[in-house]
């Protein structure tokens, strides 16, 4: 019986490769959180980077200059992108 229990023992201990195995799926969880949390300030950043051009060039150029800039670009923008065309089944 003892020798049952020393080798149910033996087999069943916990080793460093059985705790890495067991910590891997938390780890990657902790780690895709970590890119996340990076992605989401870089967006904030980029955000409040935009929202300071604009302000800056509002102060620079004035409103009217700045919106009519703005149009002109969101103009081209849309023009440039090819337009979906449907065609009849046939």
């Amino acid at each position: 019986m003892l020798r049952w229990i020393a080798n149910w023992a033996v087999h069943h201990a916990v080793t460093p490769e059985k705790q890495a195995e067991k910590a891997l799926p938390q780890l990657r969880l902790e780690l895709y959180q970590a890119e996340q949390r990076i992605l989401d300030a870089q967006m904030h950043a980029d955000y409040y980077r935009a929202r300071l051009a604009f302000c800056e060039e509002v102060i620079k150029n004035g409103i009217e200059q700045v919106a009519d800039q703005r149009k002109d670009q969101q103009d081209t923008s849309q023009a440039s992108r090819p337009g979906l065309k449907l065609t009849a089944a046939q």
